[in-house]
């Protein structure tokens, strides 16, 4: 016991569990504070969006994919989601889907009458470390770090309730950009 408890000590101190002060999971989130890479990703309708187009907003960014249950069974309240944050500045939902074409995700979506924009975000699994779907991400592009970038502040994979999201989302506003 007394071995764990050092083993524990030196990893804390060596910054490699994090602190005290700074968690490493809320409420099944991963707590991170790494640069968002910059991109570009189109959209079902054909336009582009790139990162710099959400700054000064919290983004909820929700990776899906149609073969996907978990992914389909949380489209609906995301959807609900998405239309309760229509006007708002300081909060956005990101809908990216990953490994289908255009063709099937405009079936799926015809099928489940959801309507939200849909970007497709093959090119993020790499940069952004995903391995599982559903995934979401929640970046702070209110402010750039000192190297220039934004930044990811939290990360979980699977099934995710939006009253979950919304938590991350309130705490992450009450904090000093």
């Amino acid at each position: 016991m007394r071995l764990v408890f050092f083993a524990l000590t030196l990893l804390v101190s060596a910054g490699l569990l994090g602190s005290a002060a700074e968690p490493l999971e809320v409420d099944g989130w991963e707590v991170l504070h790494v640069p968002a890479p910059p991109f570009e990703v189109g959209s079902l309708a054909g336009e582009r969006l790139r990162l710099a187009d959400l700054a000064g907003r919290v983004v909820v960014a929700d990776f899906w994919a149609s073969w996907c249950a978990p992914c389909v069974h949380e489209l609906p309240e995301l959807a609900a989601y998405h239309r309760r944050l229509k006007g708002r500045t300081d909060v956005a939902l990101l809908s990216l889907n990953v490994g289908e074409d255009r063709a099937t995700v405009l079936a799926f979506l015809k099928k489940t009458a959801l309507d939200f924009p849909v970007y497709f975000g093959d090119g993020l699994i790499e940069p952004y470390g995903l391995s599982g779907f559903p995934t979401k991400l929640i970046l702070d592009l209110r402010k750039r770090a000192p190297d220039g970038s934004f930044v990811i502040r939290y990360r979980r994979e699977g099934l995710t309730t939006v009253a979950s999201i919304e938590g991350r989302v309130a705490a992450l506003l009450a904090e000093e950009p």
